[in-house]
């Protein structure tokens, strides 16, 4: 037999099992890579729902105070917001695809229920009806909307903490759930304080200042750090909503003058919400930076790859090519 035919029938196969090996590994690098882009996308894309949540809890502040005071609270504000709020709606609903592609059912749930907000505008507008009633149906009605929304984001979050990504994730969805409680904390007290200032509202006042902090307990648990609600708890935020908390609580619901303002319970409950969102936002941060810098890390992994295998392949004909000369 031929010694060109000997090496080719012994080095060929060893060629060909080369390169199979090389495909596979470029093909699972590529898969990391895509699923890293992936993690980058919805990263991006949750920060656009927390963008709508927010808006919304802030366009529900504003509504309360507008309807609970007959018009005379917030009519300029309340309009600079509803237009706020149509950009940031517009802008996520064009943006979210992935998380509309692996939640269809919670994302199209979501946009109905986003396609009746201007009919609530409208009732708000109309003013024809007034009193506890009319507070009752506004807040009902952007809480059940907001809450399709946080709906929409825990199934898109998950429950899995195996990473330092997704415990953040878990973090963020944590914090924006008791920024929602601080949101119905604000719409309710700004409502009752003035309007139906009584026992049950103290309840549910008790009861959301209750919740907000279990779930900021648990957020950070999930972030590791045993200090971070204390801390959060010793800000001037914290400490000035807290005490005003504490002296409608602690009247006496048959008084006829409310223990505090509605704005002074505006602006501190604000303060509040707006330091929650700040922690938000710094997890979102660090969120998009870990999904974008594994995006980057999973790329250049796989143009190493591909130039090694190519090295590799080009190396190997070269050897063929001299061994058969």
């Amino acid at each position: 037999m031929p010694l060109r035919t000997i090496v080719l029938l012994v080095i060929a196969p060893l060629f060909l099992l080369a390169g199979y090996f090389a495909y596979s590994k470029i093909s699972k690098q590529r898969e990391l890579h895509v699923q890293a882009g992936r993690t980058a996308q919805t990263a991006r894309e949750d920060s656009a729902i927390s963008d709508v949540i927010h808006e919304l809890q802030k366009e529900r502040g504003y509504s309360v105070g507008y309807v609970s005071s007959d018009g005379l609270t917030f009519p300029e504000e309340l309009i600079r917001q509803r237009g706020r709020t149509d950009q940031v709606i517009a802008s996520a609903l064009s943006d979210i695809d992935l998380i509309a592609t692996n939640h269809r059912e919670e994302f199209d749930h979501a946009v109905r229920r986003l396609q009746t907000l201007a009919q609530m505008r409208r009732r708000i507008d109309g003013g024809d009806r007034h009193g506890n009633a009319a507070i009752q149906e506004v807040i009902s009605s952007y809480s059940e909307l907001i809450d399709t929304l946080v709906g929409l984001a825990r199934a898109s979050t998950g429950s899995d903490r195996s990473t330092e990504y997704h415990a953040l994730r878990q973090a963020r969805f944590l914090i924006s759930s008791a920024k929602e409680k601080a949101g119905l904390e604000r719409a309710t007290g700004a409502a009752g304080i003035v309007k139906v200032f009584s026992l049950s509202l103290q309840e549910e006042l008790t009861s959301l200042r209750r919740g907000q902090l279990t779930i900021l307990n648990e957020a950070g648990a999930v972030k590791g750090s045993a200090a971070w609600l204390p801390t959060l708890q010793r800000t001037r935020q914290y400490m000035a909503l807290n005490e005003l908390h504490e002296t409608v609580v602690a009247t006496e619901a048959t008084i006829g003058t409310p223990p505090v303002t509605r704005a002074q319970w505006i602006t501190a409950s604000t303060a509040w919400i707006d330091l929650l969102r700040q922690e938000e936002s710094v997890i979102t941060a660090e969120l998009v930076f870990l999904a974008s810098q594994l995006e980057q890390e999973t790329a250049s992994q796989l143009t190493e790859l591909i130039w090694f295998s190519l090295f590799a392949a080009l190396s190997a004909a070269a050897f063929v090519v001299v061994a058969l000369k």
